[in-house]
C-alpha cells in the first residue's frame, strides 16, 4: 500500500541527510513502531508518508503511484485518508472537545463552512460517536483547555477518527504522557487498528510499548535503516546498535 523507494531526506544547509536510501513498504494491519534516538531522521520519515515532507531523492507511493507525481487533489485525499497523531496534541485550547474534533472534517468541507463551524447535525452525531469510540469521559462542550493530557491525546485521536482514515500515523504521540496513561493510549490505538484494518506507523522512544504493541518494529540511526523485524527479534544487542553512543 505504502512504500519507500531509495528515500532521501536533506534539509537546506544540512551536513547530512535527515533520512538516508530508506527502502521500505507497509501494508493494512501491520501496526509498526519506529524507534531511534532524537534527530534519528523519525520525524522526517512519518511525514514523508503523507506528502508534509517532500523528498529530496527517490520515490514515496501509494497503491504503487508517486506521490510527486499526483495532482494537487489527489495529493489532498491522501491527506484525508491519514490520522495523523501528534506529541503536543494541535487541538485548540478554547474550543470544546467536540469542536476540536469536527476539525477533522476540514479536509471534506468548503473553506467557508470550516470558518463558520457550518456542521451538519449527522456530521456532530459522528463526532459524538468518536468520543465513544475513544472511551472520553467528559462533556463533549467541555474546553480543550481544561483536560489531562491523556484527555486531549483522546480528543486527537477522535480528531483522527472522524476522517476514516486508512493509516494511522504517529509522531511521538505518548511522549508528553506518564506510562501508565502512555500503555492505555496505546493501547485503544492498538485496538482502533485493529477494528478498522488500519496501517498504523508510530514513532515511539518508549521500547517497552514498542515491543508490547507492535506487529513490526523499525529503527533508525542517524537517518539510516538498521532493524526491521518482529518484536521478539528486537533483542539488547539491538538497543544498543540503536541507542549507546
Amino acid at each position: 500500500m505504502i512504500k519507500f523507494e531509495n528515500v532521501s531526506v536533506k534539509y537546506p544547509g544540512a551536513a547530512e541527510p535527515a533520512i538516508k536510501d530508506l527502502n521500505l513498504s507497509f501494508e493494512r494491519g501491520e501496526f509498526v513502531c519506529v524507534l531511534g534516538r532524537s534527530g534519528a531522521g523519525k520525524s522526517t520519515f512519518i511525514r514523508c508518508i503523507n506528502g508534509l515532507q517532500p523528498v529530496s531523492e527517490g520515490t514515496v507511493k501509494w497503491n504503487e503511484k508517486s506521490l510527486s507525481d499526483m495532482t494537487h487533489k489527489e495529493n489532498l485525499e491522501i491527506r484525508r485518508k491519514t490520522g495523523m497523531i501528534f506529541q503536543q496534541f494541535n487541538l485548540i485550547p478554547r474550543m470544546s472537545v467536540v469542536q476540536n474534533i469536527l476539525t477533522g472534517l476540514f479536509g471534506y468541507k468548503k473553506s467557508y463552512q470550516n470558518l463558520l463551524g457550518l456542521f451538519s447535525s449527522s456530521e456532530r452525531m459522528t463526532a459524538i460517536e468518536a468520543i465513544q469510540q475513544v472511551e472520553l469521559t467528559v462533556e463533549p462542550t467541555r474546553r480543550v483547555e481544561n483536560l489531562s493530557g491523556g484527555q486531549k491525546q483522546r480528543v486527537a485521536i477522535a480528531r483522527a477518527l472522524i476522517q476514516n482514515p486508512k493509516v494511522f500515523l504517529g509522531d511521538e504521540p505518548v511522549a508528553s504522557l506518564d506510562p501508565g496513561t502512555a500503555e492505555r493510549i496505546f493501547s485503544l490505538l492498538k485496538e482502533t487498528h485493529s477494528k478498522r484494518n488500519l496501517v498504523s506507523i508510530i514513532n515511539v522512544h518508549d521500547v517497552g510499548l514498542a515491543k508490547k504493541f507492535a506487529t513490526r518494529i523499525i529503527a533508525l540511526r542517524e537517518g539510516k535503516l538498521i532493524f526491521d523485524g518482529l518484536p521478539e527479534q528486537f533483542n539488547e544487542e539491538m538497543y544498543a546498535a540503536i541507542y549507546n553512543q
